[in-house]
């Protein structure tokens, strides 16, 4: 198995909102078809960050009129996304003989994450330099890494635990602040007074994200 890793910006209604309102975003291409001369894409995404942010990102995305249906909840959006440019998504127009090991994430600064695979070298190289032909603003673009590998991890079950917005931002802070590291780097006391509430209401919260996300393990 071939593998990829490829760091891209571009004209993008998520990378450009990623940017805008200073979140982050773990997302799937789910698929797509064409009908009457346009392209429609579906597609996944789970949103991090200041909750203000990301009601803000939600609000003006709602209001850009390639969006067709679009349901939020707990900041995770399912959407159709409409359009004539056959290279204003670039994955699944050449994603024939690739596929994504890992869903795609967005940084907060526009910037997206990509890892793929295929059986061939050759269609990997194919498929990198569609992208960087063909993708509508392209405004950076890099492979990071091409090797032949054994495939032991691809992502399929969920693209995030289904858990309520303390509870992921209970777990992410605990995770940032070094909770799980050894000797751990901060106390859940701790972790409590900078998310702003009690002790006991931190745990809880911490400890049903924990049960959620063991679940899916």
């Amino acid at each position: 198995m071939w593998l990829a890793k490829i760091t891209l910006k571009h004209d993008c209604i998520i990378g450009k909102r990623c940017l805008q309102f200073s979140c982050t975003s773990v997302g799937y291409p789910l698929d797509f078809y064409e009908e009457n001369k346009y392209n429609y894409f579906f597609h996944f995404e789970k949103l991090s960050g200041e909750q203000k942010n990301i009601d803000q990102f939600i609000a003006d995305l709602k209001k850009d009129k390639r969006i067709q249906n679009l349901e939020a909840e707990n900041n995770t959006l399912f959407f159709t996304y409409k359009t004539k440019a056959k290279g204003e998504m670039p994955t699944q127009s050449y994603l024939k003989k690739v596929f994504h090991l890992k869903p795609v994430f967005v940084d907060a600064h526009g910037i997206e994450h990509w890892e793929v695979g295929s059986w061939k070298k050759e269609s990997l190289m194919d498929f990198i330099e569609q992208i960087k032909k063909q993708t509508e603003g392209l405004e950076q673009f890099k492979l990071e890494k091409i090797v032949k590998t054994k495939l032991r991890d691809i992502y399929f079950p969920h693209i995030m635990p289904l858990m309520t917005s303390l509870q992921e931002k209970a777990l992410q802070l605990a995770q940032k602040e070094g909770y799980y590291e050894f000797p751990r780097k901060i106390e859940l006391r701790q972790l409590a007074k900078i998310i702003g509430v009690s002790l006991s209401t931190y745990r809880e919260h911490l400890r049903k994200a924990e049960k959620v996300a063991l679940k899916n393990f």
